[in-house]
């Protein structure tokens, strides 16, 4: 095995020597970490034109325009939505590698959707969290919507936005006589020239994104991502591969590229900064991963740069369910930290109790102090979704107390 490696390492030392890299690819991902970061690496195409067609024509909104980017609470000081599809699964969503393709404005659409998924599952929606196909988003972005405009590899995030929102998606498995179980290079190439086949369409407008927004600014992305949504951002800013002590990547170089924006974070001396998540496998990036534990396949970011990115236009937020609905996701009860109380907002004032004995009596409450870690998540659905849900007497205050309502009189 490591002699397979040693020549497989000088193989791709070779071919960057000799070629370079492939559109939308960049064939030194696995040079050592002192090495140039990669300049030029197509997959996006920078088309302001058809992005404004997008909009114009579909009403697009910006995310601020949507009733979630319109919720007045205060945010939260830190969001990771991989934190959702870890408290699913028990482990971090796996890194994605594209491959010598340049399908990278697909993989930011499926990641930033299954982001989404996640925590709208975590959140008490009766989803199932599944792997998406790539190559589909792929495909009918380029062909379905961009009409087969573009020469080589690449897509427009507008046009992926447009073609989930149209047809829909579709997940890993065995549709008919098509195997998308894994993720193939040449079904992507092959898909992008000649669009979706008919029968997996049919099967993508089954399960369409219902809502898309563009995000253009920093404060729209913290505000998505604390709705649950997922961003895919599309832009030319390139980043070292280095990852410093807090997992952050300084800007370098010019990418045109896309890639998943999936949390954020306000360190203790009031900076800010959002987690991306790249689609050049597990090694690319290097060192420490940073605040919230996410996998390798990403970097942290100052916000200024994804200001910077996000202005250019072609960054969209994803629903996995009908608009953007807006929601109160906890992130402080999801994380552990104390948390005030929520109640369904159905409820009277009035009728909210005032005390724990109070709403043990009411009956809203919900049992977890007995149950395994793994099936905690359970739990915290329920309150998510409808507050307190009545479950009789099978809650002591003592432990009510403590698990959701610190601080509230006994």
């Amino acid at each position: 095995m490591r002699s397979r490696s040693a020549i497989l390492r000088l193989a791709l030392a070779a071919a960057a020597i000799a070629g370079g890299f492939a559109v939308g690819y960049v064939s030194t991902r696995h040079a050592p970490p002192s090495a140039d970061p990669p300049f030029g690496a197509m997959g996006w195409h920078d088309d302001p034109a058809a992005v404004e067609h997008v909009v114009a024509t579909t009403r697009r909104l910006a995310f601020a325009a949507t009733p979630a980017g319109q919720v007045a609470a205060e945010l939260p000081k830190s969001v990771y939505l991989w934190d959702a599809h870890r408290r699913i699964t028990g482990e971090n969503p796996r890194p994605r590698d594209q491959g010598d393709v340049g399908s990278c404005v697909s993989q930011g659409t499926s990641r930033a959707i299954e982001r989404t998924m996640a925590a709208q599952i975590l959140a008490g929606q009766p989803f199932e969290l599944l792997d998406l196909v790539e190559e589909v988003i792929y495909g009918g972005s380029r062909v379905e919507v961009g009409g087969g405009r573009i020469r080589g590899d690449g897509s427009v995030g507008a046009w992926a936005a447009e073609f989930v929102r149209r047809w829909g998606v579709v997940s890993r498995g065995v549709h008919g006589r098509y195997d998308l179980t894994r993720y193939s290079v040449p079904l992507c190439k092959d898909w992008g020239a000649r669009g979706v086949p008919t029968e997996i369409e049919e099967i993508a407008r089954r399960h369409p994104v219902r809502d898309t927004a563009r995000v253009t600014t920093w404060a729209e992305a913290k505000r998505a991502i604390s709705q649950g949504h997922g961003i895919a951002v599309c832009s030319s800013q390139g980043f070292e591969r280095q990852r410093d002590s807090r997992g952050v990547c300084r800007p370098r170089g010019v990418w045109y590229h896309c890639m998943v924006l999936d949390g954020y974070h306000v360190d203790a001396d009031g900076r800010e900064y959002g987690h991306v998540e790249n689609s050049w496998g597990p090694d690319y990036h290097v060192g420490p991963v940073g605040w919230g534990n996410p996998n390798t396949g990403g970097f942290w970011a100052e916000s200024s740069v994804i200001e910077r990115m996000l202005k250019q236009g072609d960054s969209w937020a994803f629903s996995a369910v009908e608009g953007f609905p807006a929601k109160a996701i906890n992130w402080d009860l999801l994380l552990g930290r104390a948390a005030p109380i929520l109640w369904p907002a159905r409820m009277a004032a009035s009728a909210k109790p005032a005390t724990v004995k109070q709403a043990v009596a009411l009956g809203y409450a919900v049992r977890v102090d007995d149950r395994p870690e793994d099936k905690r998540h359970r739990a915290v659905r329920d309150l998510l979704e409808t507050g307190w849900t009545r479950h009789g007497r099978d809650l002591d205050p003592a432990t009510f107390a403590a698990t959701f309502a610190p601080g509230l009189a006994p």
